[in-house]
């Protein structure tokens, strides 16, 4: 495994707002995108991406994201250069998107109907032109959680059901009550039952596979996703069944982390982590906290670019 941490900078270089040629960039056979969630952390995520859009990079034939992640490729497959740290720092910034004391009318902590709803607005549509064009090259899967069972699901998202399956994906269990319907079965979170599904892109075939985090390697022993839910969901002595689902997401995080470190030998994984803690949240993060992590993801995602692991995944090679 190669670990790849680095830090900020303290200049960003400018870039487009769309790069001219991203949607004829290259899919490469048996490579692979594996992309953690992680809430407003994803802004970190959204900087690397930015970088890649700016430099039509996207060799990947497989890309599976997980919540914030599955946000975050949405935003890189429609080579919307900024699109993601747009909808973070507007919509899941905004007082409608998140409220602890709307439970007591009967609302949802975390309101997906308004963030979608909005997502739909023209500023904040996505290029399904540019996405249709990709997938003509590329599998993309969106990590969801059966709220029967909590095992995982892998959906395939079309043009008429993106933002549903989106929404599926990101119901953080017990702040969107009822999960999000698809074919007669709910779902919530993708990262319950798969936080990092890097094991998923290996089982369909991935032999280069690249990791990106939201947690610093320093980090890597607790999930910082399950430690917030629960101390959102519990008072005194007191939790409900949401214990049980963070003991089954905290055994699929280090199951994913042990196959990071240690990949079989048949496959290559590359982990693209921060160098540090995030200063910002899974929610309710500064602006000055989200800008500065946007600032260290795109200069990561430059500074990968410029390495030797980037070399990796030129095609024929």
């Amino acid at each position: 495994m190669n670990q790849l941490a680095m830090s900020s900078s303290d200049q960003l270089n400018s870039s487009l707002e769309h790069h001219q040629n991203y949607s004829s960039s290259t899919a490469i056979k048996n490579t692979a995108l594996v992309v953690e969630g992680g809430g407003q952390r994803g802004i970190f995520t959204a900087g690397i991406l930015d970088s890649w859009i700016a430099q039509s990079f996207n060799p990947f034939s497989l890309l599976i994201g997980t919540s914030a992640g599955a946000q975050n490729l949405s935003s890189y497959m429609s080579g919307q250069f900024g699109y993601a740290k747009r909808s973070i720092m507007q919509l899941s910034q905004h007082p409608e998107f998140f409220n602890m004391k709307r439970p007591l009318a009967g609302g949802n902590t975390v309101d997906l109907d308004w963030y979608f709803k909005k997502a739909c607005d023209p500023e904040y549509q996505l290029n399904m032109g540019c996405v249709q064009r990709q997938l003509e090259k590329r599998t993309l899967l969106f990590a969801a959680t059966n709220m029967e069972d909590f095992s995982p699901r892998f959906l395939q998202p079309t043009q008429n059901n993106w933002l549903t399956m989106l929404k599926a994906s990101s119901a953080l269990p017990y702040l969107y009550k009822n999960g999000v319907a698809i074919d007669g079965e709910h779902f919530v979170d993708g990262g319950v039952a798969l936080p990092i599904p890097v094991q998923e892109a290996y089982q369909r075939g991935a032999k280069k596979i690249i990791v990106l985090r939201t947690v610093a390697k320093e980090q890597n022993v607790h999930s910082p996703w399950a430690h917030t839910l629960k101390s959102w969901m519990c008072s005194s002595q007191r939790c409900p069944k949401v214990l049980n689902i963070i003991t089954g997401h905290e055994n699929a995080y280090n199951e994913a982390v042990k196959f990071i470190n240690s990949p079989p030998e048949d496959v290559q994984v590359i982990e693209i982590a921060p160098a540090k803690k995030l200063t910002s949240r899974l929610i309710g993060s500064s602006d000055e906290a989200l800008a500065a992590d946007y600032k260290m993801g795109y200069i990561t995602g430059m500074q990968f670019l410029a390495s030797q692991n980037a070399y990796l995944f030129k095609e024929n090679k």
